[in-house]
């Protein structure tokens, strides 16, 4: 636990700032520079960073690029689990890091407790975050190559145990379902 917290510690130091955070998140997104999300445009004449104007009342919010192709505004948060949050890209950093770098699963507590949000705010980091670590595709797909299948009984001894069947493609995805019951028909 030691080594987690000084990595924390460092990326809190070096990512703490929402600029930084929002550039962080850029190199990792877009290596070669912007793509637009809503037309995958991404031509270097056609994209620019929005920034407000000398005779402006209001500013603009760092990080808002402007698509020339289909004239709507985007930042490197849409698309992704961090589009519509208001938590600091940060935050969201330090919660990656903490979920991503875990054997196991972290709770919405702990996480709170780590990085200093709300409970409320940590249980919708982790869920947001697990929700990106499936892949959406894998009910659409179909397993290909050589697949494994096994059957097996999940669950505590004093209750009954429910059949699992999973399908294994190797070197690829897995699909695994509850059935009623273990018979040659329902598997």
């Amino acid at each position: 636990m030691k080594a987690d917290g000084a990595v924390l510690t460092e990326l809190a130091q070096a990512y703490g700032d929402e600029a930084k955070a929002r550039e962080l998140l850029e190199s990792w997104r877009w290596p070669n520079g912007p793509v637009c999300p809503h037309c995958q445009n991404a031509g270097e004449k056609l994209i620019s960073k929005l920034a407000a104007q000398g005779t402006s009342q209001r500013g603009v919010r760092p990080g808002v690029y402007f698509c020339g192709a289909c004239r709507r505004q985007f930042t490197v948060t849409v698309g992704t689990v961090l589009e519509r949050s208001h938590v600091p890209l940060s935050k969201w950093l330090l919660a990656l890091s903490l979920l991503c770098s875990s054997k196991k699963s972290l709770s919405a507590n702990q996480v709170h407790r780590m990085i200093g949000v709300t409970y409320k705010t940590a249980w919708f980091l982790c869920h947001r975050i697990r929700f990106g670590m499936t892949p959406q595709h894998w009910a659409a797909a179909k397993l290909t190559g050589t697949v494994e299948v096994d059957e097996t009984f999940v669950g505590p001894k004093a209750k009954p145990k429910a059949a699992v069947v999973a399908l294994v493609e190797r070197q690829g995805l897995a699909r695994v379902k509850v059935i009623a019951s273990v018979t040659q028909q329902n598997l």
